[in-house]
């Protein structure tokens, strides 16, 4: 039988997605920056770039398959375009650890071909090709399938916060990983390997899986980092100046902070369900201790996506408190002004009326008079607001 373990948490974050790009010409705009002839998913409504999640796919780019090959004793690297290149005996080799890196999911004849190759079960072959699917492990009666979401700051190219999905396909020897685009997230891994250092070649294939999983983390505590460093600036901002602007970025952090738990909370579930050694016999019971730290990982970023939620939540209130204040200043300011000038209205009022018998009009000082006891009420009454401290 097939057992299967998933997350109960759904991807709660819509999305919108726009149209590919034809031609090395056409350009996708994302706020103030470009990128090229790529297919766009932008998690969140509204905000600036900076604060927003992305989903790049290029269904141009070919599909790349990286094959490593090694054990203790040493390695070999290739890289094929079909699935059929790739000989039989390279992987065969029962005393030989084998990771195949697939460069690019679009191309589903690739991923069929490999399913076929090594009895991929045809639901694993569809969440493999759905790029859309939640964070889950499925415990196959031979094999390990975990999805993940790699989430990274591409620095180098568009500036923003890449959401991509990877899966892995783990066997007895036998690592296949699946990724939406060429990168080098992994590049330090495979020079481990070409260099011998490390555990991984002196290790089972489930040492390079955890590794790799481990690299995955990293990526999120340095995603939050960033993110973290944004809310402290809207924190300074919100001490200083008190803009429209600055409550829109608010809500668009926040959707990324519940969507970021949504997709790596489930990660906590799925290291506990690995560590059990009854459940996947693929694991090694040398390679717990290090799950166990890759727990604690996931338990450090989930406590800060938690703690950026709060903060933001309170940023939210902080604002409307602001807000409330300068409105109540306004009022303030126009009730003290009102106020004032309502004996002074009072007072013209009674002078505007059109009786005749009113003595003190035909007084030659009575205008200046008048014009003395409203100016000096006026100043009686700034006065008294001001020692009651009201401005």
């Amino acid at each position: 039988m097939t057992k299967i373990f998933s997350s109960r948490t759904a991807n709660l974050m819509p999305f919108r997605r726009t149209k590919p790009g034809f031609g090395a010409e056409n350009r996708s705009a994302i706020g103030r920056a470009t990128v090229d002839n790529r297919r766009l998913t932008q998690f969140g409504f509204g905000g600036s770039s900076s604060h927003t999640l992305v989903h790049f796919t290029d269904p141009s780019s070919p599909v790349t398959l990286n094959v490593f090959t090694y054990d203790d004793d040493g390695f070999t690297e290739n890289t094929y375009k079909k699935v059929d290149d790739i000989p039989n005996a390279l992987i065969a080799s029962p005393t030989h650890m084998t990771w195949i890196d697939v460069d690019g999911v679009h191309y589903q004849d690739v991923v069929t071909q490999l399913a076929d190759r090594f009895d991929i079960h045809s639901l694993v072959q569809t969440d493999i090709k759905t790029t859309e699917q939640r964070t889950k492990l499925d415990v196959l009666d031979d094999a390990l399938f975990l999805i993940c979401k790699l989430i990274y700051r591409d620095v180098a190219h568009s500036g923003h916060t890449v959401i991509e999905q990877m899966s892995f396909y783990l066997k007895t020897n036998i690592l296949i990983t699946f990724q939406e685009t060429p990168k080098d997230l992994f590049d330090s891994i495979k020079n481990r390997i070409r260099q011998g250092k490390g555990r991984i070649r002196k290790s089972k294939i489930d040492y390079l899986f955890y590794s790799l999983v481990d690299v995955v983390v990293d990526h999120y505590m340095d995603v939050l980092d960033t993110m973290g460093t944004k809310v402290e600036a809207i924190d300074n901002q919100l001490m200083k100046t008190l803009k429209r602007d600055t409550l829109e970025h608010i809500y668009d952090m926040k959707r990324n902070m519940l969507y970021l738990r949504s997709v790596i909370s489930p990660l906590k579930e799925i290291l506990i369900k690995l560590q059990k050694e009854e459940e996947t016999q693929i694991m090694q019971e040398s390679t717990n201790i290090y799950l166990k730290d890759l727990f604690d990982h996931i338990i450090q970023v989930n406590d800060s996506i938690d703690t950026y939620r709060e903060m933001l939540a309170s940023f939210i209130d902080f604002y409307m408190m602001l807000n409330s204040n300068a409105m109540n200043e306004v009022v303030k300011t126009l009730t003290i002004i009102s106020t004032i000038f309502i004996p002074l209205t009072f007072i013209s009022g009674i002078y505007g009326m059109n009786f005749e018998n009113m003595p003190e009009l035909t007084y030659k000082y009575s205008y200046y008079i008048v014009l003395a006891v409203m100016a000096s009420l006026a100043i009686f009454m700034l006065s008294c607001f001001k020692r009651k401290h009201w401005f």
